[in-house]
C-alpha cells in the first residue's frame, strides 16, 4: 500500500494522481517480486475498483471484501462478504503453503485486520506529498500495535518502502 507523508492513501476527492505522479520511470517498487510470492489478495471494494480501472488484473486470486454483490469482477475474482478470519482460513487452506496473501487495502480494511491480528507483516510506500486530509491509512484502533522494522529501500523519486513484522498488541492508544 501506499500514503503520503501526512498518511492518507487517497486524496478527500478520491484523487489519486499524486501517487502516479511521483512514481519514477525504471524504479522497481517490488511488484513483480511480489506477484511472485502471492497466492491470494484480498482488497476492499473501492481499491478493486481503483486497480480496475488502471487496468490491473492478476493471474492470482483476488477476494474482494465488500456489501455490493452486483460489483463486475472477471477472471479469477471472488466477492465476499462475511467473518474475515473464516476468508483467510479458507485462503491459507486454498494456496501452496509457500505462498503469502496479500492485503492490498484500503485503510478500513487495514484497520480491520490488524485489530484481528490477521496481518504478519506490513508494507508501506510512503510517497514524497502532504495531502493536508483525506483518506487515512489506518483508522481508529483498540490497542497499539509494536512494529519491527524488516526492510527500508528508498528511491530517487524520494518514494521510501518499509516493510514490517507486526509484533504484539501494547496499550490502549488513550493510555488505558
Amino acid at each position: 500500500m501506499a500514503a503520503s507523508l501526512d498518511g492518507f492513501i487517497a486524496s478527500e476527492s478520491g484523487d489519486l494522481s499524486w501517487l502516479n505522479n511521483s512514481m519514477g520511470k525504471n524504479e522497481d517498487y517490488g511488484f513483480e517480486s511480489t506477484e511472485r510470492r502471492t497466492g491470494a489478495y484480498i482488497m476492499g471494494a473501492n481499491t478493486f475498483r481503483e486497480v480496475s480501472k488502471m487496468g490491473g488484473g492478476s493471474k492470482v486470486p483476488t477476494y474482494v471484501v465488500t456489501h455490493d454483490q452486483t460489483l463486475a469482477t472477471k477472471g479469477r475474482t471472488e466477492l465476499f462478504s462475511g467473518d474475515l478470519r473464516e476468508l483467510v482460513t479458507r485462503i491459507k487452506e486454498s494456496i501452496p503453503q509457500d505462498k503469502d496473501i496479500c492485503l492490498f487495502g484500503g485503510g478500513g480494511l487495514v484497520t480491520e485486520f490488524v485489530e484481528l491480528g490477521l496481518i504478519d507483516e506490513l508494507g508501506l510506500s510512503i510517497i514524497p506529498v502532504v495531502l493536508g486530509g483525506g483518506v487515512p491509512f489506518f483508522g481508529r484502533v483498540s490497542q497499539w500495535t509494536t512494529l519491527e522494522l524488516l526492510e527500508c529501500r528508498h528511491y530517487p523519486s524520494g518514494i521510501v518502502l518499509l516493510n514490517y513484522r507486526l509484533e504484539n498488541k501494547g496499550k490502549a492508544p488513550d493510555g488505558g
